[in-house]
């Protein structure tokens, strides 16, 4: 609906001189005087409309990129040691369970060796002092022993003892120590957890120095392919099960999906093809659009219309006197393009949209 303002005409003449040039025209000849008219139109002009009756749907957008999503990035979880060997090359197909590269550990390994011997020896001499107690602790209660060998029985007694002791401390120290030893020599090897290919390996590897949490090698399985999004946003209100469509920038194709992994410390989120597509090239770049918010069938206005104050909402309606003015509102859902009017106007009045 548009009101339109006064117009103006505006008369410009525009002078023109003819001559005959024909030979034998006479001099007296009249000059002839033509008159164009030009119309400038100087106008206000207002866009209106009125409430109707409408959903409100508000979405969101979140941007995605089609790539491999079975991949696994492996570390060593102890520093400062020397990588002893790599046993792959990048490229190299590789399945759960095998060995990928190895920290220098055969100190370890050897300490080990030594207290697991150290163990038997005291094992065997703890057995030998058990027997020596039993022997002399029997010796005391021998009938008639004599006070001098009861006092040297009990001097021998109390030696074997803080023998036994020091053994028996020195195996439980041994023990608490081959344990972790055992827990580094572990963390010492790298192993495949999945099937692919090594795409990566840390330039100059064997033979470096290890550096706790670092990643040094990553198998990648090319078969598991799909959208995978970066958004701060998102990771809050997208939930793993969330069916969703990824529509692709450059050629429109529409995927249906499903999210599969919401990762909030990477902010990552995984969306998998319901139906793998291979065609799909690597890089390709996607969009997926979320309902966040969904009002069906409510009064609502366009929201180029919908103005907000510092604590309410205000519209400019016209009245029947063509006076501009100012209109508190009450909405609900702001939507992508419309918002939900729930009262403060009816749908006879005419809200101002535009001022041109």
């Amino acid at each position: 609906m548009k009101i339109k303002g006064l117009v103006i005409y505006k008369a410009t003449a525009l002078l023109c001189m003819s001559a005959l040039l024909l030979s034998g025209c006479s001099s007296d000849e009249e000059e002839t005087h033509s008159i164009a008219i030009v119309r400038e139109s100087m106008e206000n002009e207002y866009d209106l409309t009125r409430c109707e009756t409408r959903d409100v749907i508000k979405t969101e957008s979140i941007s995605c990129t089609y790539s491999q999503l079975m991949e696994e990035n492996l570390a060593f979880p102890v520093g400062e040691k020397t990588v002893a060997f790599v046993y792959v090359n990048e490229g190299d197909e590789v399945k759960p369970g095998d060995l990928v590269a190895k920290l220098d550990v055969a100190s370890l390994e050897q300490d080990n060796v030594n207290m697991r011997a150290q163990l038997e020896r005291n094992a065997l001499l703890i057995s030998q002092a058990d027997e020596m107690i039993e022997y002399y602790e029997k010796k005391i209660e021998t009938p008639g022993i004599s006070l001098s060998t009861k006092e040297s029985y009990l001097t021998k007694l109390q030696k074997l003892r803080e023998k036994r002791r020091t053994y028996t401390d020195e195996n439980d120290f041994n023990t608490i120590k081959i344990s972790a030893n055992e827990q580094q020599i572990a963390a010492g090897s790298l192993y495949a957890g999945i099937e692919g290919n090594i795409s990566y390996i840390k330039k100059n590897l064997e033979g470096s120095s290890s550096n706790a949490g670092e990643t040094v090698i990553t198998i990648l399985n090319a078969s598991v392919c799909g959208f995978q999004a970066m958004d701060r946003n998102a990771v809050e209100y997208i939930q793993v099960g969330d069916r969703v469509q990824v529509v692709t920038n450059q050629t429109g194709d529409v995927y249906d999906s499903t999210v599969t992994s919401v990762d909030k410390d990477s902010l990552k989120i995984i969306f998998e093809l319901d139906q793998p597509d291979f065609s799909i090239k690597m890089g390709t770049r996607g969009t997926v659009t979320v309902v966040r918010g969904e009002a069906k069938g409510v009064l609502s206005l366009p929201k180029t219309c919908v103005f907000e104050a510092e604590d309410f909402w205000f519209v400019y309606v016209l009245t029947d006197e063509g006076v501009r003015e100012m209109r508190k509102v009450t909405i609900g859902l702001m939507g992508n393009d419309y918002v939900e009017i729930k009262g403060g106007i009816s749908e006879s009045d005419s809200v101002i949209l535009r001022k041109s």
